[in-house]
C-alpha cells in the first residue's frame, strides 16, 4: 500500500529544494533524499530533517519525486526500482517517451525557482499527467496541498505550456541581462528600472500584452528606432531590431498611438 503521507525526493536542486521544503510544511514527511550532488543532498535533508540515500536504496512503499535535469529523467527512472511510483516535474519531457512503469507522472510547476528565492507557493500552477486515473488523483490531492491552482495537462499540452513559459521568463530575463550591460556601460544604475519592470508585469492583471505595448516601435516613430539604434552595437542591436520589426509587424500602420 502506498503510504500517502510519506515521499523520497530525487534531486536536490532548485525546484527539489523549494518542493521539499513546502511539502514538509503541510506535514508530509520526506524521508530520504537522494541525488548525485552529496552536498547539496546531505544540506537539503538536515534542513528537512531527512536521511541520505542511493536511489537503488530508495523506499518501496511511497511515492518518489523526481527533480532532476530534463536529460537525466530517463537514467534516474531506469536507476529506480520499479515497484516504487514516480513523479517527475519536467514541464516538456513527455511521458510516453519515458521508460514504461505501471505508476509514472507528472507534478509539474510552472514557476522559475531558485534555492535563496522565497516563492509563493500557494499561487504556482501545477499541472498532473500520469499513466493511470487513480495515480493521477493521487498526485492531484498532494499538489492541492500546497497550491490553490493544479489542473491536469496532456504531455501535448504541458510542451506547448514550457515553450510560452521560456519566452515569458528566459527570454525575458536574457532582454533584462542585456538592458543591465547597457546600463553599466552607460553609469546607470539598473534598480532605477524595477518600478518600470513591475508595472510593466503589473499591467497584466487587468489587460493583454497586445493592449498594453507602449513605445517608439507601437507608435512607428522611426526616427527614435534609428536614435536608439545608433547607440547600440552586435548583439544588443540585433536584439533591439528584431524585436521591433516583430512589434511594428503586430499593429497595423493605421494604428498608431
Amino acid at each position: 500500500m502506498l503510504n500517502a503521507n510519506k515521499i523520497s525526493i530525487i534531486g536536490s536542486g532548485n525546484v527539489g529544494h523549494h518542493l521539499a521544503k513546502e511539502l514538509s510544511k503541510v506535514g508530509i514527511e520526506i524521508t530520504h533524499v537522494s541525488g548525485h550532488n552529496a552536498q547539496s543532498d546531505l544540506e537539503l535533508a538536515n534542513e528537512i530533517g531527512a536521511g541520505v540515500c542511493t536511489i537503488e536504496n530508495l523506499p518501496k512503499d511511497q511515492l518518489a519525486i523526481v527533480c532532476v535535469r530534463d536529460e537525466a529523467i530517463s537514467k534516474v527512472l531506469n536507476e529506480l526500482d520499479e515497484s516504487i511510483p514516480a513523479a517527475y516535474t519536467s514541464g516538456s519531457i513527455q511521458i510516453n517517451n519515458l521508460p514504461k512503469r505501471k505508476y509514472l507522472g507528472v507534478f509539474y510547476p510552472l514557476q522559475t525557482f531558485t534555492k535563496d528565492s522565497e516563492v509563493k507557493i500557494s499561487e504556482v500552477p501545477f499541472f498532473i499527467e500520469a499513466t493511470n486515473t487513480d495515480f493521477s488523483n493521487r498526485l492531484m490531492k498532494l499538489a492541492l496541498t500546497i497550491s490553490d491552482n493544479v489542473n491536469l495537462a496532456s504531455s501535448t499540452e504541458r510542451k506547448n505550456m514550457h515553450v510560452a513559459a521560456v519566452m515569458v521568463n528566459n527570454f525575458t530575463n536574457h532582454i533584462l541581462h542585456q538592458a543591465k550591460t547597457y546600463s553599466d556601460d552607460h553609469n546607470i544604475d539598473f534598480k532605477h528600472f524595477l518600478p518600470l519592470l513591475c508595472e510593466t508585469v503589473n499591467k497584466l492583471k487587468s489587460d493583454t500584452p497586445f493592449n498594453a505595448q507602449t513605445g517608439p516601435a507601437r507608435r512607428g516613430d522611426q526616427e527614435t528606432i534609428e536614435d536608439h539604434l545608433s547607440s547600440l552595437e552586435g548583439q544588443s542591436q540585433e536584439i533591439y531590431k528584431l524585436i521591433t520589426e516583430s512589434i511594428k509587424n503586430t499593429y497595423p500602420k493605421n494604428d498608431k498611438l
